[in-house]
């Protein structure tokens, strides 16, 4: 009998080892979850804050967007003026290419007609001043329309 007391001594000792052991990780496992908690709520805090000012960074980016999209709208005209000028300009350059042109065919023919009156051939000097004549009023003419096109 003084076994069975022994074993029944030994196992209530260890049942008490067994819960004093238990009870210390109960507290640690207690205090764990109470720092859990703890950075649970400072985690939302600081989320809140920064959902907050993720919110007033996308209403800036907004009126930003819309401001750039106005100043766009409003180079609209500029960039449409400007692409006029340059049509202009080119058909002023056009113009002047083919003045250019008139003169030079005018000279030339000036040219061939004085050597005609040098070497002394009179009806190739009358045949070339219609020419000429002809020349002269199609530059003439042509220069007119492009002034009224203007004003």
């Amino acid at each position: 009998m003084v076994i069975i007391q022994i074993s029944v001594a030994v196992i209530a000792a260890a049942f008490v080892a067994l819960v004093v052991y238990l009870i210390q990780t109960l507290k640690n496992v207690s205090s764990l979850l109470t720092q859990t908690n703890d950075t649970i709520k400072e985690l939302q805090t600081q989320i809140g804050g920064i959902s907050a000012e993720a919110t007033e960074l996308l209403r800036h980016t907004n009126e930003v967007t819309v401001d750039v999209r106005n100043k766009l709208h409003s180079l609209d005209p500029l960039v449409y003026s400007v692409k006029h000028i340059g049509d202009a300009v080119s058909e002023i350059t056009a113009s002047f290419k083919q003045a250019s042109a008139t003169v030079a065919g005018t000279i030339r023919t000036q040219v061939e007609n004085s050597r005609l009156l040098k070497s002394g051939k009179a009806a190739g000097l009358v045949q070339a001043v219609p020419i000429a004549l002809g020349l002269w009023e199609r530059f003439r003419n042509k220069d007119k329309p492009a002034v009224s096109r203007w004003n």
